[in-house]
């Protein structure tokens, strides 16, 4: 369950032939256990998977899930596997979740926007929803990664982030609009605890300047609309819009 927003930004995958599945990441030859998970669930051929990523990894953009949902898109395409894309979209989900990379993650892809999670399941289970709303331009500052796996097997936090989800959800569905996603977004991540001092820092710094942000889950990186010039002090910043199309193939 939950809420998130699907950049354009991402991953963009090409398949083919080969003697042996590898997987390269931006030219370099990879350990990429959600890719390679989704691939080994839809095909016993080997392939040559070559991704580029235009995100960092492990910082809360989603970018294992990126990678196989585009991974199994091209994949159905080239090996003519004929799937639908929800089934491709939960072949990904169930890949995420057997390494414990992520939770939400495709299914925001899959449907693009800002989703709405209303209730836990794969892409074709769960009952999704989108707020409305324009490209708008998210920038970014990323101050390094979170390591989901180390947060998605401890029972405690997981604890935590089920309650105040539910809770900020909640409130979110109240008034489903792009701002007060982030402000539930931005007091889920005080809720959950794993915001540094730099995360904090910047989120004050961009709501002092008339704007809104919020922590992206799981990662040290700030999101924000509207930040006026606040984030430049903490880094190098980073704009993407919001993608309402979705996964795609080009």
């Amino acid at each position: 369950m939950g809420c998130g927003i699907c950049l354009e930004d991402g991953a963009v995958t090409k398949v083919s032939a080969a003697k042996e599945t590898v997987v390269k990441i931006n030219g370099m030859v990879t350990d990429a256990p959600t890719t390679l998970t989704a691939i080994k669930l839809l095909t016993s051929k080997p392939v040559l998977v070559e991704t580029t990523l235009n995100i960092p990894v492990g910082a809360g953009f989603g970018a294992s899930g990126a990678g196989a949902l585009s991974a199994a898109l091209a994949l159905n395409e080239e090996m003519s596997i004929n799937l639908t894309f929800k089934e491709l979209a939960g072949t990904a989900h169930v890949a995420e979740v057997t390494n414990m990379t992520g939770l939400g993650d495709v299914t925001g892809m899959t449907f693009g926007g800002i989703v709405v999670r209303k209730k836990a399941g794969a892409p074709f289970l769960g009952i999704i929803d989108k707020i409305p709303c324009r490209d708008t331009t998210i920038s970014w500052v990323s101050f390094g990664e979170i390591h989901t796996k180390s947060v998605l097997s401890d029972d405690l936090k997981k604890k935590n982030i089920n309650k105040a989800g539910k809770s900020r959800l909640k409130e979110l569905l109240k008034k489903p609009t792009l701002e007060n996603f982030f402000i539930q977004s931005a007091a889920f991540s005080k809720d959950i605890e794993l915001m540094s001092s730099r995360v904090k820092d910047a989120i004050e710094a961009v709501e002092s300047a008339g704007g809104l942000a919020s922590q992206a889950m799981l990662g040290d990186t700030v999101f924000a609309i509207n930040d006026n010039g606040a984030l430049l002090e903490f880094g190098e910043v980073h704009e993407s819009r919001i993608s309402n199309a979705g996964a795609h193939l080009l």
